[in-house]
């Protein structure tokens, strides 16, 4: 901290990092929200461990999720650093601009001490190094392995420490599994005027109202850059130094932009929110439909009502095609109109699919690809540029389409799920009075397409990297119909990247 500089002044650190950073306990996690600066800070500590040979070897390893982000973040972060002090480059070894050998991306020698840049995704690369210092930036991105490869990356250490930060992501996993365990140290900060002392949580210190950080006692407006005190609310859980820290006590908190993500109501937001911004682990509810729940969406018409509107379609393919297909809803149109269910049934091949297009006058179709692909995209080139296969395999929260020889959307199969359950939670999914027999195979009061909404459950699941996460399964049981709005669903949103793509 005292030899960097970044555009030639020294970094600004807030009051609770300088004393994360200066706890020498041999394992401290950081349960943290993005954007505070605890990752500028991990590379002053990994730097200053090599420079003052830290354990008397001063030896590094410091590991993010893949090696193509430890790569970027050398360049970005490290190769920086270096440049900007005077006295880093003077410690290189050897001396700049003859630097070859040791300066590389992924292994620097600084005075005495070696820092390894690793990727999390490389087992065999972290397996051959021996540290004093373990630092883990984005924990729980990395798979559950990786703690136990790091405590043996110390074992030949005189003092080893590890230091493993994250923003979280579901409870009683990753960072704030780890965090459960600690001494849970939260930052304390006392009010300049009625002197009371407390940490600061979404709930009890925003005003809504004035958009700012209060007391929560008073209400008076907190200073919330001063200095305070990590308190420890389970002392005897000794074995590991525990911090969570949320962007309240950020000088770039915009609680005005806080304020407005708290108002979204996905789940993928919500989630985004509670995991980014405040640094805490979150599950959303409402992880399954009911028959209940469903109902809520019914109104007052019926599908034989339907009088020619403009619609959009979504497919599932499978050994027969479940199709939907909704009213349009431009972006444009007053708050009285809504996309109805006009058509939920099973078809037998593409050929009867064709003669709906025309019937129900559809302006997008997206189409599952799988399993039958050729069959799928046989009847994509047909009707380019207003149908679009679909296929499930990205996993950012967004979705992707593309043109290139046919047009494509690649989308995230559980925020897709996510935004689709969430309307209908919201009653934002109209459908018809008698819609408890849709679908056909009437029985117990249900029809096919209720039955098969209620199939998909957000539970807990690993996925082909082992990385535990909330994600929809069917349980077994069909769930056609579910997927089949949700095609539909991004059928209705290619208006939206029109302008992007065309």
């Amino acid at each position: 901290m005292a030899h960097r500089r970044i555009h030639g002044e020294m970094p600004r650190v807030i009051h609770p990092l300088v004393d994360i950073v200066r706890d020498d306990h041999p394992f401290v996690v950081i349960q943290k929200s993005a954007q505070i600066g605890l990752t500028e800070l991990l590379v002053n500590l990994g730097l200053w461990a090599c420079d003052t040979r830290l354990a008397r070897r001063g030896h590094v390893l410091f590991l993010m999720p893949t090696q193509n982000q430890m790569d970027d973040f050398t360049q970005a972060r490290f190769d920086t650093a270096i440049q900007d002090s005077a006295h880093l480059r003077r410690r290189m070894q050897p001396e700049p601009p003859r630097r070859k050998g040791a300066d590389r991306k992924r292994l620097k020698r600084i005075g005495d001490g070696y820092l390894f840049l690793r990727g999390a995704d490389s087992i065999r690369q972290i397996a051959s190094v021996d540290a004093d210092l373990v630092l883990l930036d984005e924990f729980d991105q990395m798979s559950e392995e990786v703690l136990t490869l790091a405590r043996k990356r110390i074992a030949s250490s005189l003092g080893g420490r590890i230091v493993i930060a994250s923003t979280p992501r579901l409870p009683d996993l990753g960072i704030h599994a780890l965090y459960q365990q600690s001494d849970q140290r939260r930052y304390y900060l006392t009010c300049d005027a009625c002197a009371v002392e407390q940490p600061l949580t979404w709930a009890e210190n925003v005003d809504r109202d004035r958009a700012c950080i209060v007391c929560r006692s008073c209400r008076a407006p907190l200073d919330t850059l001063k200095a305070g005190r990590w308190v420890a609310e389970t002392p005897g859980n000794a074995g590991i130094r525990g911090y969570q820290l949320s962007r309240l006590y950020s000088p770039w908190c915009d609680i005005r932009s806080m304020l407005e993500a708290s108002r979204r109501n996905t789940p993928a937001e919500l989630q985004e929110f509670h995991n980014s911004d405040l640094g805490e682990a979150f599950a959303p509810a409402g992880g399954k439909l009911s028959p209940h729940l469903i109902d809520g969406n019914r109104r007052e018409y019926d599908l034989a009502d339907y009088a020619g509107q403009p619609c959009d379609m979504g497919v599932d393919v499978g050994s027969v095609l479940h199709v939907v297909i909704r009213e349009h809803v431009p972006a444009d149109a007053g708050t009285d109109a809504e996309p109805r269910l006009w058509f939920a049934a099973e078809l037998p091949n593409f050929e009867a699919l064709t003669a709906l297009l025309q019937r129900f006058s559809v302006r997008q179709v997206v189409v599952d690809a799988l399993p039958e692909q050729h069959a799928a995209q046989a009847f994509v080139r047909a009707h380019a540029p207003s149908a679009w296969v679909a296929y499930y395999s990205r996993y950012e929260g967004t979705h992707e389409w593309r043109h290139d020889s046919l047009p494509q959307v690649h989308a995230d199969r559980s925020a897709l799920l996510d935004t689709l359950f969430a309307a209908f939670h919201a009653r934002e999914r109209p459908l018809p009075r008698d819609a408890r027999t849709v679908g056909g195979r009437f029985r117990d009061g249900l029809g096919e397409y209720y039955r098969e909404l209620c199939a998909l459950t957000r539970s807990f699941s690993q996925d082909r990297q082992e990385n535990w996460g909330l994600r929809w399964t069917d349980g077994g049981k069909p769930d056609h119909y579910a997927h089949a709005e949700a095609y539909c669903l991004l059928a209705s949103q290619r208006v939206l990247v029109k302008l992007i793509i065309d």
